[in-house]
């Protein structure tokens, strides 16, 4: 089984026909303190199994590293891949919501995905700080 696409964004679903919509993809977010919550964002996966694997158990693992290497979050699963014609790979998306994030320090955090107990891709999430913007007073009318 494969990792043909990962990535994070604002947004995403899938149509009743299949169609995988994704809105907002990102790989940085701006910060002006620390430590910091991101109300939501979603993890999404397209994953494809070759004909052989259909109707085989495959564990999954999704987990966030923060900048030091430290495990923040890990979420461990079952996938089955089902359906398909004879033949054809079969494509399987997966659409992970993550509310309330806290994000404790700046720098290179990283999604890592693991199938089987084998690495298969890794997602950078760039944490940044920025400044604060002025403070913006209202003009007088007189």
């Amino acid at each position: 089984m494969q990792v043909k696409l990962a990535v994070l964004a604002d947004y995403a679903n899938v149509t009743a026909e299949g169609k995988l919509n994704i809105l907002g993809i990102f790989d940085c977010i701006n910060v002006t303190d620390v430590p910091a919550v991101h109300p939501q964002m979603q993890f999404i996966m397209r994953l494809e199994a070759h004909p052989a694997e259909k109707d085989r158990v495959h564990t999954i693992e999704v987990r966030l590293h923060d900048p030091d290497g430290q495990t923040v979050f890990e979420l461990k699963g079952e996938i089955v891949p089902r359906g398909g014609a004879p033949g054809q790979t079969i494509a399987s998306n997966q659409i992970i919501t993550i509310n309330n994030l806290e994000l404790r320090q700046t720098g290179e955090y990283s999604f890592v995905v693991f199938i089987d107990n084998d690495l298969k891709t890794e997602v950078p999430l760039t944490v940044t700080q920025i400044p604060r913007p002025p403070e913006v007073t209202p003009p007088i009318v007189h």
